[in-house]
């Protein structure tokens, strides 16, 4: 940054471009009329005067347009003193003085005052005052006076009061001109209302009065008499209500006001000598600047935290998270309408109450230890938890908590963030059910998978059996065979559990995970039903060995009507044929797929499910 600063230096002080040069002649035209005009108060010497204007048009210039511009306070400082007195050395050294002054001044208030907007901040107006009015003057008046002294324009002896006017004409110039060209180029526009330039007429009106009072031809007292505090009301006026840049302007009009008074014999700091008159009255007019302007600075920051202080505010009250202040003891203090909403208490139930209040005994330590972290200024982010609001109902919270210090950095007290989390827990808590249950129908499923086959050589060997068993068996077939039924409409079910999708508010199991519905029997009928029962709640393949070709026959017989159909397996005693039809091959790989080859060989036929 500081070489930034210097490159930018080295270039502000380059000879400007061509545009810049109507700028530099009218400059050097403004510079030289001030010039005359202060010299017109040259009382100690002719190059010496208490009231200096271009000190202040010279700095305002530079911090406004840059160094760039110091060739024209040099040619205006030079033609004022070349048409005055003295030599052209002598014009040149205070010419180089001047210019001097204000380039040192504008780096000093560049590098420690904030540059052109010095007048922002009441610290930076003290230092514009240290650094600009008091510092840089000192070198036009040593350069300026000596200047004057070695060329023998000016007596050894005087030279310490001819230093101090030029000293002190400078200063008050750099207090009171620079501030008003600074503030009305940087912000020139107006905008006033109705209401406001009648306020600001009345408060400009009230210091003409007031210097008129003072300084001028209308008095109440005495011409001479102490009352220059009666200028300080009006002016504190305009500075509280409007501003440093109308407060620096109150201040230059009643400085023009008092000088023409002064020197007409006028007001408390009419001296024996009008040199002396015009030292006191510009020591008085710096004060005033000093005073008025940082008073101005601070009322408008202060009203600029007022306003951000409303929107925080504004932010607070409406948002819709709990957000409560409370000490370090845990004491409530501040409680928004999001906290009202959130908990159900109203800020006047809980003010001056313990946080405690909201805590749930179940998490009673968390305050104490949450608390503690912040005293130690570290800060707790996101942390959940459970807080019970004024109906008892519990309340999942995400909470942050930071530290709140006044202004000196001192930790004086917590501010908490509560937001809202029941309804994210109660989906969470959803999520996890549904995973559970989705991992139990992909359980269940692939265990009605793992039952059908086995299911299906029950029900076909108990078929076989029933129509070769004597009458007096028949009924423990018909019992099996219902018994598989039932075990098929579990089955069936399961193999049709695929997707569980949870509904909110719904508790109810899916009826296939309920095991006291799936369990029911719900077939009747006898051993027809139960296979009529089997084969329709499944289609389904039964595979006979070749060999079997009776049993294949028998098995279609029974299944003739329904979702069955009954093949006979070429791979068994045909192990080495290799022509097969697509339908052949399509069932042959079915076959393989469910692994039907062992159950072909031990029992000569085999169920499965398509």
């Amino acid at each position: 940054m500081r070489k930034v600063a210097d490159r930018r230096a080295v270039r502000d002080l380059t000879l400007p471009s061509f545009p810049m040069w109507w700028r530099l002649a009218a400059l050097v035209a403004v510079y030289f009329v001030a010039g005359k005009l202060g010299l017109e108060l040259a009382f100690e010497h002719a190059s010496a005067t208490a009231v200096w204007p271009p000190t202040g048009i010279a700095l305002a210039a530079m911090l406004l347009y840059g160094y760039r511009v110091w060739p024209a306070i040099f040619v205006g400082a030079f033609l004022v003193n070349a048409t005055t007195a003295g030599s052209i050395w002598t014009s040149l050294g205070i010419a180089a003085g001047n210019t001097l002054e204000g380039l040192l001044g504008v780096w000093l208030v560049r590098r420690w005052a904030n540059g052109p907007d010095a007048f922002a901040r009441a610290h930076d107006i003290f230092v514009f005052a240290a650094v600009a009015g008091l510092v840089s003057t000192t070198v036009s008046a040593t350069i300026g006076a000596t200047s004057l002294a070695v060329a023998g324009y000016a007596d050894w002896s005087r030279l310490g009061a001819i230093w101090l006017t030029w000293w002190l004409g400078d200063a008050a110039g750099a207090l009171v001109v620079t501030p008003v060209l600074v503030l009305w180029g940087t912000s020139w526009r107006v905008r006033f209302s109705r209401t406001e330039a009648l306020e600001i007429a009345l408060g400009l009106g009230a210091v003409v009065l007031a210097g008129s009072i003072v300084f001028g031809g209308v008095r109440l007292a005495g011409s001479n008499d102490p009352i220059e505090f009666l200028c300080i009301p009006p002016l504190v006026f305009v500075a509280f209500r409007f501003g440093q840049r109308e407060a620096a302007t109150a201040v230059a009009l009643l400085a023009g006001i008092a000088i023409k008074g002064t020197l007409g014999g006028y007001g408390p700091f009419v001296r024996s000598s009008e040199n002396e008159s015009l030292l006191l009255l510009q020591a008085f007019m710096g004060t005033l600047a000093t005073v008025m302007l940082p008073i101005a600075a601070v009322v408008r920051a202060y009203a600029r935290s007022e306003r951000e202080l409303a929107r925080t505010a504004a932010i607070v009250v409406f948002s819709d998270d709990a957000i409560i202040g409370k000490t370090l003891d845990g004491v409530i203090t501040t409680w928004n309408a999001g906290a009202a909403r959130l908990y159900g208490y109203e800020a006047g139930e809980v003010i001056g109450r313990s946080i405690s209040t909201i805590v749930p005994p179940e998490v009673g330590e968390d305050v104490s230890e949450i608390l503690a972290e912040v005293k130690q200024g570290r800060p707790v982010d996101n942390y959940e938890t459970l807080r019970v609001a004024k109906d008892g109902r519990r309340v999942h919270v995400s909470v942050t908590v930071s530290a709140v210090r006044d202004p000196d950095g001192r930790i004086v007290g917590a501010s908490s963030i509560a937001r809202d989390v029941t309804h994210r827990k109660e989906i969470e808590a959803a999520t996890r059910e549904r995973d559970t249950l989705r991992s139990l129908a992909s359980l269940a499923a692939a265990a009605a998978h793992e039952i059908n086959n086995p299911l299906a050589v029950v029900m076909g060997q108990t078929q076989m059996l029933a129509g070769e068993v004597a009458a007096s068996g028949r009924a423990r077939t018909t019992e099996i065979l219902e018994a598989v039924a039932r075990i098929n409409t579990i089955v069936v079910r399961m193999t049709h559990l695929t997707r569980i999708e949870m509904l909110r508010g719904s508790p109810v199991l899916p009826e296939m995970l309920d095991i006291r519905k799936s369990s029911e029997p719900d077939i009747s009928g006898g051993s027809d039903a139960a296979v009529a029962a089997l084969a329709l709640g499944s289609r389904s393949l039964i595979v006979v060995a070749r060999d079997q070709r009776a049993r294949c026959e028998h098995l279609e017989e029974m299944f003739a009507a329904e979702s069955v159909e009954v093949i006979l397996d070429r791979r068994v005693g045909e192990r080495r044929r290799r022509e097969v039809t697509p339908e052949i091959e399509r069932r042959v790989q079915q076959r393989r797929r469910n692994d039907i080859t062992l159950d072909l060989q031990l029992r000569g036929w085999a169920m499965v499910k398509r």
